[in-house]
C-alpha cells in the first residue's frame, strides 16, 4: 500500500482582502502572495485568449508609440547583462510583443521566448522574433541547452509556484549563468502612505492576474534559499511618486499615460547622455525600497 501524500497548506497572516481572495504573509513561501491559489485551468485560459484583450487592451498600441523608449530601456538590461557575462544566449520567458528580443537579436545576441497569448506571439512573429507559442515547459527548454541568461520580466507576479520555476531555471542555465527579474515592488512605502492618505483599497492587488506579491527583500530572500547570488538591484521609476504629488492616475488611463509620458522623457534624457547615472538612481532608490518595480540580476552558484 502506497505512502499517504501530506498537503502542505499556505497559511499566515491576512494582509488584504479582494473578492473571494486574501493576501496573506505566507509563512510557508516567505513572501505575499494570494489565498487560495486560483486553478491552473483559469489562469491557461486567462493567459492565452485573455490577457491583452481584457487587462491590456491598447498594449500593442502604446508599445508600438513607445517604441524609442522601451528599446533604450532594453538596451539597457542588455548592457547590465553584459557586466557579469560574456555569453550571448538568452531565454525571455512570457516575451509579450518580442521588442525585447528584437533588441537582444540586433545587439547580436542568441534569443528565444516562450510566450502563450495568442496575440502577442503573432505580434512577435511579425518582428521577426524567434517564440515558441507556449507556456514556459521545462523539458521543451531543456532540450534546447543551456543558457547564459534567462530572464523573467513582468512574470514572477503571474505564477502559480515561483519556487518552482526558479529551481528549474536553475537547472537550465549554465554555472554563474544570470536570471534576470523585473516585478511589482508591492505594498511598497509610496503606495502605503497613498492608501492610507485616501482611504482607498489596494489598486494594485488584482487576484488571477497577480497571484504573488514580492518586493526587495522577498525576493531576495527566496532567491539566497534557492542557491543564486544577487549581483545587482535596481528599481524602476516610482510611478506612486505621482500619485503623491496630486495626479491619481488610479483607473484614469489619460491621466496614467500622461504620467507615463513624463517617465519616459525622464529617462530618455538620461539614456541619450548619462545611462550610467540613472542606473546609480535606481540603485540608491532600490536600498530603500522605493520604485515601481524591482531589478535584479542573480547568478547562478552551484
Amino acid at each position: 500500500m502506497g505512502k499517504s501524500i501530506k498537503l502542505v497548506k499556505h497559511y499566515g497572516a491576512i494582509v488584504d482582502r479582494v473578492g473571494k481572495y486574501n493576501v496573506i504573509e505566507c509563512r510557508r513561501c516567505f513572501f505575499k502572495h494570494v489565498d487560495p491559489i486560483p486553478a491552473q485551468q483559469e489562469i491557461t485560459k486567462f493567459y492565452t485568449k485573455n490577457f491583452y484583450k481584457k487587462s491590456k487592451p491598447n498594449y500593442f498600441k502604446y508599445s508600438k508609440e513607445d517604441i524609442e523608449w522601451w528599446m533604450a530601456t532594453y538596451k539597457n538590461y542588455y548592457q547590465l547583462f553584459q557586466k557579469y557575462t560574456n555569453g550571448r544566449k538568452i531565454l525571455d520567458i512570457g516575451s509579450g510583443p518580442g521588442y525585447f528580443l528584437k533588441c537582444g537579436q540586433e545587439l547580436g545576441w542568441n534569443t528565444l521566448g516562450f510566450e502563450p497569448s495568442d496575440l502577442a506571439y503573432e505580434y512577435s512573429k511579425k518582428l521577426g522574433a524567434r517564440v515558441l507559442h507556449d507556456f514556459f515547459s521545462f523539458s521543451k527548454a531543456q532540450a534546447l541547452g543551456k543558457f547564459d541568461v534567462i530572464c523573467l520580466n513582468l512574470v514572477l507576479e503571474h505564477i502559480t509556484n515561483p519556487a518552482k520555476l526558479l529551481k528549474d531555471i536553475k537547472t537550465l542555465l549554465k554555472k554563474d549563468g544570470l536570471l534576470f527579474i523585473l516585478s511589482p515592488n508591492d505594498y511598497n512605502p509610496y503606495q502605503q502612505i497613498f492608501r492610507q492618505t485616501k482611504k482607498c483599497r489596494p489598486w494594485w492587488v488584482v487576484p488571477l492576474e497577480h497571484i504573488n506579491y514580492f518586493n526587495f527583500t522577498s525576493i531576495k530572500k527566496l532567491l539566497t534559499n534557492l542557491g543564486f547570488n544577487i549581483v545587482d538591484s535596481l528599481a524602476t521609476y516610482p510611478m506612486e511618486k505621482f500619485l503623491l504629488s496630486g495626479e491619481n492616475y488610479i483607473g484614469r488611463d489619460k491621466i496614467g499615460r500622461k504620467c507615463h509620458k513624463r517617465r519616459m522623457v525622464f529617462e530618455m534624457n538620461l539614456y541619450n547622455h548619462d545611462p550610467g547615472l540613472l542606473n546609480m538612481y535606481y540603485r540608491s532608490l532600490a536600498q530603500i525600497n522605493i520604485g515601481r518595480e524591482f531589478l535584479v540580476i542573480a547568478k547562478n552558484i552551484k
